[in-house]
């Protein structure tokens, strides 16, 4: 069986539409998403006196023509970020209840249009498709996740593919961030422990798992303060583990044929634990472009892969 997986898309456009089309693309039998569909940020685009002004990675950029606001605004989503037009006077009127309601109704809409067209493409390729939420997905998104006809929320359950369990595990662990899905390691742990305890061979068992193993080459990922600013070592930035102690534990107990996972977009690569293939697809979804990892599974169960970048 050959299998396409990627994560941490973030609310990149592009990055995403090439998800969508992968599986086609790469010829798989089944497409997985390890979590982290959401952006994290609101731009606004804000007019005044027909001028409109939006900053972002640290620029200023000014559209005066309204022609020009498409392209904009596709550039902004296309890094993952959430445009919002809105006059200078209106801007000044929010507060932080209506900056919070404005991301909450910019996730859905997106992630809705996202859902529908996953659902399309896959279901006209007829190549299923596992999802599951990641760290920064809120869990009033879950509904739409659920909603997909054709590609199937997989957190929290085990679905089986061509004779493979696919075990999938979403959120993350406690963090600097906050983020929305976060859960303590015990409960990470119960979380596996109750799914693994169910699978029937786990020779033929797969994790999908959003957050990595700690202290891997898969969760080496750069140190920040409780005020959210990087850590320094010397003249560059500190790194460290940044992965699950639990989910580790789990895969040197159970030793699933091949474990999955995203969350530390920079520490992408593969590593073994124990005779468990783990694998960290990196991300780069800013830049529109989509890194996965394509996985072959023989029927003698030898395990190979390619870790791509389209």
């Amino acid at each position: 069986m050959k299998i396409f997986y990627a994560a941490d898309l973030h609310g990149g456009e592009t990055a995403f539409r090439k998800f969508t089309n992968a599986g086609k693309f790469y010829k798989a039998d089944l497409v997985i998403f390890g979590g982290d569909l959401t952006g994290k940020m609101v731009v606004p685009i804000v007019e005044k006196n027909g001028v409109y002004t939006c900053r972002y990675y640290g620029s200023t950029v000014k559209v005066k023509k309204e022609k020009e606001l498409p392209d904009l605004e596709r550039n902004l989503r296309d890094a993952g970020f959430y445009p919002f037009l809105v006059s200078e006077d209106e801007l000044n009127r929010l507060n932080e209840n209506d900056a919070e309601l404005i991301i909450k109704e910019k996730q859905i809409e997106v992630l809705q249009e996202w859902i529908r067209l996953a659902d399309e493409r896959f279901s006209a390729a007829g190549i299923p498709c596992i999802l599951i939420p990641g760290s920064v997905d809120d869990f009033y998104l879950d509904e739409l996740i659920n909603a997909g006809s054709f590609v199937a929320n997989g957190d929290g359950k085990i679905i089986e593919v061509n004779g493979f369990e696919i075990l999938s595990v979403g959120g993350g662990k406690p963090s600097v961030f906050k983020y929305p899905r976060e859960f303590s390691e015990e409960d990470l742990a119960e979380k596996i422990e109750q799914l693994a305890s169910q699978v029937k061979d786990m020779n033929r068992c797969i994790f999908n798992i959003h957050i990595p193993p700690y202290d891997t080459d898969l969760d080496q990922g750069t140190l920040y303060d409780d005020e959210l600013k990087p850590v320094l070592d010397g003249d560059s930035l500190a790194t460290g583990p940044a992965g699950s102690k639990a989910v580790r534990e789990a895969i040197e107990k159970y030793q699933p044929l091949l474990s999955l996972h995203g969350n530390v977009h920079e520490s992408r690569g593969v590593t073994t634990l124990g005779r468990t293939i783990c694998i960290n697809a990196g991300t780069d979804y800013d830049q529109g472009l989509l890194r996965g990892a394509l996985v072959d599974v023989g029927a003698d169960g030898q395990v190979s892969y390619t870790l791509t970048a389209g």
